[in-house]
């Protein structure tokens, strides 16, 4: 019962280039099967291929079957073939995919467009190749002839797929020329599915939704909060201090070479991600017990704040990357691996942290995997379980705490709605407004509600020298909420 927000980043997949299973199968490999006179020649060991193939095989698995991006690329648990790549063409794979999925809407409206009879739905790996090909012709700086040829091979030379080759060639090599066209036709299209798109124009109107979509349409900065003195550390890092207190970092230098890792000095966080940790509201040495604590960031917080702290998750793999990772930053708290709904402490505690598991829909700018791996059914589900989560976490604080309750959603449904649920059901509880001065920079933010509700297209902070607020602007979706449980006579 956890929401994904480990600090990790997806690839880089900048501006768009200007023109000149959980069935555990493996990446395609092309085959050297005869099929009549013809033997399919092995194309395996050309240049670059290998890296092709792997992007090809994570959008499919998470198109297809569902899957998180992140676990598949995970640096210990990842999926063999992509571990088994060379660095350079790892990051290069998911750099890939990465593009391929934050652009899969437009690229599936440009083949719509540029072959004159789709092939059968059936044809999967022709599908996905083709929407790699496409990320890397039309939104990565890498060269159009190596995108053409490689994806024209391994189309060509696969068994599935070999009766297509001819129209994968015409298709990409006309793509190649017709990139400014394309561009203009696709490039204020909304990245999301249908239901998606209306969900947010429900939950926000027209105007906002397209904020949203110009944000999410870019690849996130690296925010990181540190443990003290972060103007220095900003100036250190070559980076911004954010209103907020965290530090914007403009480097894609890997985060294990940069100065204070290391030593613990800072984690990795996004600065809405940051916010919840701050709204707790307790004094110094009080008992704090966050639920739904891994992968440790607003743990880490607790800690740093002077907090007695007590972290649970029901993930054991999950809470062993908390604790390395409060190693790393000297923090110590007490871990316990339980699922909450049915765990039961000694005693109560004077606040509670509760960031919630949900769909992750505010952190697409790092993780665009989440548009094609949710649904409507899926967030009506989570806020669910979300409400279920609050209502078991108020008997663990004690009368005249605060529990704090937050998620990384941006559907209304997990957030706005559901603290009007609580607050019309649960009369032990009352809302604890949320001050400006306790979130600078972000006042916009406070609702109608007296909850917290950041959007993509807000803190737009960009570092010295940078003059495109929408690249390396912007925040995480978050929702957060104070809630003071009631003291009875």
């Amino acid at each position: 019962m956890t929401c994904a927000q480990d600090g990790s980043r997806p690839a880089k997949s900048n501006n768009r280039k200007k023109s000149g299973s959980r069935s555990g199968k493996r990446p395609s490999r092309p085959s050297r099967k005869v099929q009549g006179k013809d033997e399919l020649e092995d194309v395996s060991t050309k240049p670059g291929m290998a890296a092709r193939l792997v992007a090809t095989s994570l959008v499919t698995r998470v198109v297809d079957d569902g899957r998180n991006l992140d676990a598949l690329c995970d640096r210990e648990h990842g999926v063999r073939s992509f571990l088994s790549l060379e660095p350079r063409d790892r990051s290069l794979a998911r750099a890939i995919a990465v593009t391929a999925l934050r652009n899969r809407k437009a690229i599936q409206e440009t083949l719509n467009r540029l072959w004159d009879r789709p092939p059968p739905k059936r044809a999967r790996f022709l599908h996905h190749m083709l929407h790699v090909a496409l990320a890397q012709i039309l939104y990565l700086d890498l060269p159009d002839r190596a995108a053409v040829d490689l994806a024209v091979s391994a189309i060509g030379n696969d068994e599935r797929t070999t009766r297509f080759r001819a129209l994968a060639n015409a298709v990409l090599r006309r793509a190649t020329r017709e990139k400014e066209k394309i561009a203009t036709r696709t490039d204020n299209m909304s990245p999301f599915p249908k239901w998606f798109e209306q969900a947010l124009r429900r939950d926000y109107g027209k105007e906002k939704a397209a904020g949203i979509s110009s944000y999410v349409s870019r690849e996130a900065m690296m925010d990181i909060t540190v443990k003290s003195n972060p103007a220095k550390w900003a100036e250190k890092l070559d980076g911004i201090l954010l209103p907020t207190g965290s530090v914007r970092l403009p480097s894609s230098v890997p985060v294990e070479t940069m100065p204070g890792f290391a030593d613990g000095e800072w984690w990795v966080q996004d600065a809405a991600a940051a916010l919840p940790a701050r709204l707790i509201d307790a004094g110094p040495g009080a008992q704090v017990l966050e639920l739904c604590a891994a992968p440790g960031g607003k743990t880490a917080q607790l800690c740093n704040f002077g907090y007695d702290v007590t972290a649970i998750d029901i993930s054991r793999p999950r809470l062993s990357r908390l604790e390395k990772n409060l190693n790393r930053l000297n923090f110590t708290a007490k871990l316990v691996e339980a699922d909450i709904l049915e765990w039961q402490p000694e005693e109560r505690f004077d606040a509670v942290l509760l960031d919630a598991p949900c769909s992750s829909t505010g952190t697409i700018r790092r993780h665009p995997d989440v548009i094609w791996t949710r649904s409507a059914d899926e967030v009506r589900e989570l806020a669910e379980l979300q409400f279920r989560l609050v209502k078991k976490a108020i008997d663990f604080v004690k009368p005249g705490g605060n529990l704090v309750f937050s998620n990384c959603s941006l559907f209304k449904q997990e957030g706005e709605n559901l603290l009007a649920r609580l607050l019309e059901t649960c009369d032990r509880i009352e809302l604890s407004p949320i001050l400006a001065e306790e979130i600078p920079g972000l006042e916009m933010a406070i609702n109608g509600q007296g909850a917290l509700r950041t959007l993509p297209q807000y803190m737009q902070v960009a570092p010295p020298g940078d003059t495109d607020p929408i690249a390396s602007g912007g925040i995480d979706g978050f929702f957060a909420c104070r809630l003071t449980i009631k003291t009875r006579a």
